[in-house]
């Protein structure tokens, strides 16, 4: 996720964690409604993995399903910013001329396939012109260079007279010719002449006695001429010439900065950053760098741009519309470090304060698919059929075929509505979903008991109730030990009081209850009980209407003991 777009931020719309398809349908139609009217840059989310059922219905009305993920804090890559890029191959004199462009303190370097080489800082470069902590013959200051042919004709703007291999990198020893002729011979060093190159003027006897060394590179200051024999001299033996403009102290400086950027002033820096990184967990270490551009490398080692100090206090990239809750610890990890903008909900509010007015739409209704239908028909905007059909079958689903408790009139005249719309009945959507594999049947059960879960905190006890569909409750009978065994080592591992599991039978419209946990609290439950830890729920088919006040009355009555 980016924060690109038409704002100066990203919108997501997210439902609960272990989605049902109310939560999915209505977070997918209210991002639609919202694009719509004018936000672009706006994303359904999908808490964790899409479930089958939720899968079916947005295949068989041919839309895309919400975006997967895990949580919503905001990464590097969602902060990272595009920066020049220094490419290898780029001589200094160019790569200092980016940087006094950019008003960057350092920039990147790259090889020609985005490999991240390191960085280049102007106080690396002041370091290298000085000698700082180096050989002096190796230093920007030395006579040693390390380029190529190609490379010093470049930054010299030179005219090839004669050239051999220009474009190999090799080790340069440079020399000016300054001096009378005995001197000049005395002043070059006896060993490998392949490696010499010389500053001469205009004096042809300098250039006849430089080319009877066979020296590399013979430069040649001022634009003065050069007589045809020496060219020719030199064509013979392998001798390259270059004539430029410039003067001796010019060129002396330059050939320095003919040096390739990856061979001088470069250093992999002391943070490096990763994309997938959180930026709450990198924060303090990007304020306590020295330098302001934080580069950020993937697992790849590819250079994918840069992250500023200023990220730190800026605001998130994102703000969060909440659907079918408003409880933050039932949304996705990250949404508290997010601003809240909007709420479409049907559930008791239990969200904190904001910080500014938000937009929320809540009402006594069985779904939030309810509430996003009746928002397009109050808003005027057109409701394909497909899109009909989606919300159509989150209705259905939550109210179970608008036989649950919950359901409201409003419900039933979306219904209605969504029907003529979609040219789709509740009752074959429901058919469809309920044809889908049943969870106690196909699934594990550590799926079983996440697929549709929600947490609650409540005076001094945390808990959770999940409830799953299922026209056979003896798979219940079956699997029971199984289950209260994963809901054990749950109730461990997310340190919960109690576990409840409501396995409901839409079409006999009654449920039964395994829950295992705090025993005041199992002890009074005002069920039938059928087994150690089983209870039979005549009527009741829902969780948020029905068993959730249930459970927060019993809490009530031992705080007040």
């Amino acid at each position: 996720m980016s924060s690109k777009g038409n704002s100066q931020y990203r919108v997501l719309v997210s439902g609960h964690r272990n989605p049902d398809i109310d939560s999915l349908a209505s977070a997918a139609a209210l991002a639609e409604l919202r694009r719509r009217q004018g936000n672009s840059s706006i994303t359904a989310l999908c808490p964790g993995v899409l479930p089958d059922r939720a899968a079916a219905l947005f295949r068989r009305f041919h839309l895309k399903p919400p975006v997967s993920c895990n949580d919503v804090y905001t990464r590097i890559r969602d902060v990272i910013a595009t920066v020049p890029t220094i490419h290898s191959g780029t001589t200094l004199l160019d790569a200092v001329g980016m940087l006094r462009e950019s008003g960057r303190p350092r920039l990147p370097v790259a090889d020609r396939d985005g490999r991240f080489l390191g960085m280049l800082s102007s106080l690396a470069l002041l370091s290298e012109l000085l000698g700082v902590g180096r050989d002096a013959g190796n230093s920007l200051t030395g006579r040693r260079i390390r380029t190529s042919l190609r490379l010093i004709q470049r930054v010299l703007e030179a005219e090839e007279l004669t050239g051999f291999d220009q474009d190999s990198p090799q080790e340069f020893e440079v020399y000016v010719a300054a001096m009378s002729l005995d001197s000049f011979e005395e002043h070059l060093p006896r060993g490998n002449n392949r490696e010499l190159a010389v500053i001469v003027g205009d004096r042809p006897e300098i250039h006849l006695r430089a080319l009877n060394r066979r020296l590399r590179l013979l430069i040649v200051t001022g634009n003065r001429p050069v007589e045809p024999l020496i060219l020719e001299s030199a064509a013979r033996d392998g001798v390259s010439i270059l004539q430029t403009k410039l003067d001796s102290a010019t060129v002396i400086r330059r050939l320095k900065f003919s040096v390739p950027v990856e061979c001088s002033g470069i250093a992999l820096p002391e943070l490096v950053l990763a994309p997938e990184d959180r930026l709450r967990d990198v924060r303090n270490r990007i304020l306590n760098q020295p330098e302001d551009v934080i580069p950020v490398v993937d697992a790849g080692g590819i250079f994918c741009g840069a992250v500023f100090k200023s990220v730190c206090s800026n605001p998130p990239p994102f703000r969060m519309i909440l659907v079918d809750h408003n409880e933050l610890d039932q949304s996705l990890p990250g949404v508290e470090e997010i601003p809240v903008i909007e709420v479409v909900d049907h559930h008791r509010i239990g969200m904190m304060p904001t910080a500014v007015p938000i937009r929320f739409t809540g009402d006594v209704v069985g779904s939030t698919c309810t509430l996003v239908a009746a928002m397009y028909r109050s808003s005027g905007e057109s409701l394909s059929a497909d899109m009909a059909g989606l919300l159509l079958g989150g209705i259905v689903s939550d109210t179970l075929l608008l036989k649950s408790p919950t359901t409201a009139d409003l419900d039933r005249r979306m219904c209605e509505w969504l029907e003529k719309v979609s040219g789709v009945t509740g009752a074959e959507l429901m058919e469809e979903l309920m044809r889908i594999d049943s969870p106690l049947a196909s699934k594990p059960a550590a799926e079983v008991i996440g697929q549709d879960r929600k947490d609650y905190t409540e005076g001094r006890f945390h808990f959770a109730l999940a409830q799953v569909e299922e026209s056979n409750l003896e798979l219940l009978h079956q699997r029971k030990a199984e289950l209260a065994g994963e809901m054990c080592r749950a109730m461990e591992r997310d340190k919960l009081d109690f576990f409840g599991l409501l396995v409901t039978d839409a079409v006999r419209e009654c449920s039964e209850l395994l829950m295992t946990g705090s025993p005041e609290v199992l002890r009074n439950l005002p069920y039938v009980r059928l087994d150690d830890g089983l209870w039979s729920l005549p009527g009741v088919l829902s969780r948020k209407k029905q068993l959730l006040p249930q459970v927060i009355a019993i809490i009530a009555a031992l705080e007040g003991n």
